[in-house]
């Protein structure tokens, strides 16, 4: 099912956003590359309304100075998800992504139902990971597949502004220890998504996380760098549905078809 691309106006301004397919709303919330609509995400509105919102600034949208650290990205998501997508939702974050969606859990925990961190950006201890400066070192950083990548590339322009965007608002935190602080609040039925050949997100931000939010399960996706929904669809798809069916019930299949 194909997405559209709406624009809301909120009240700290206004807000494009991608939406595509019937049921159960998930919001997700995209990386610092911006949206991606990826063959899962794609896959997943045959029995979801998926809602990917695109934080101003990103995509060749108009930036919005009044949204100065992820924090304040979280509370505009917030906004829009209880004007349009409903009282409850579940959330799927990548990278920067699930940044802002812990965010939202922790401010809005009785908006999240379901919480799918998919390799959680704003947690790299003792200066540990991070995306590379040189282009090409990059670009393997993030894909362990890069054959299988099926969106249309951004252009130069586009993913310079999506990167200033990014950088401004991560404000080179390394660690979001006022985050990690709210971390025993969140509510939100909780997978935590790691690849195994990811080197931009250490491993210990899995496991602080995992530590820290109440009601949680991590699990690695194998043969993946940070880009888990291009190096694996299919296994990243097959973990999404599995827990958003199944919330607390969820069991990590451990038979040839796992992760």
């Amino acid at each position: 099912m194909s997405f559209e691309i709406k624009t809301i106006e909120l009240s700290s301004g206004k807000l494009s956003y991608h939406v595509g397919g019937t049921g159960t709303p998930v919001v997700y919330l995209h990386a610092a590359g911006g949206v991606m609509l990826t063959e899962p995400l794609k896959a997943l509105t045959v029995n979801h309304t998926v809602y990917a919102p695109i934080c101003p600034g990103f995509d060749g949208t108009e930036g919005n100075d009044s949204l100065k650290t992820v924090r304040d990205w979280a509370a505009m998501v917030a906004e829009f998800a209880e004007k349009l997508v409903g009282p409850r939702f579940d959330v799927i974050g990548s990278s920067f992504g699930s940044w802002s969606a812990l965010w939202l859990a922790a401010e809005h925990p009785k908006l999240v139902d379901h919480l799918i961190l998919g390799v959680p950006a704003g947690f790299r201890f003792e200066g540990k990971g991070g995306l590379p400066a040189d282009p090409e070192a990059r670009f393997k950083a993030l894909y362990a597949h890069p054959q299988k990548i099926k969106s249309t590339p951004k252009s130069p322009d586009v993913m310079a502004a999506n990167g200033k965007t990014y950088e401004r608002l991560a404000d080179n935190v390394q660690v979001d220890e006022a985050l990690s602080a709210r971390l025993p609040s969140i509510e939100a039925v909780t997978l935590i998504l790691l690849g195994t050949e990811d080197k931009v997100v250490p491993a210990e931000a899995g496991a602080h996380l995992k530590r820290n939010i109440p009601t949680s399960q991590r699990a690695f996706i194998f043969d993946a760098a940070h880009s888990i929904e291009v190096d694996q669809p299919e296994r990243t798809l097959r973990l999404w549905i599995d827990f958003l069916k199944r919330g607390p019930g969820y069991v990590l299949n451990q038979g040839p078809e796992a992760a």
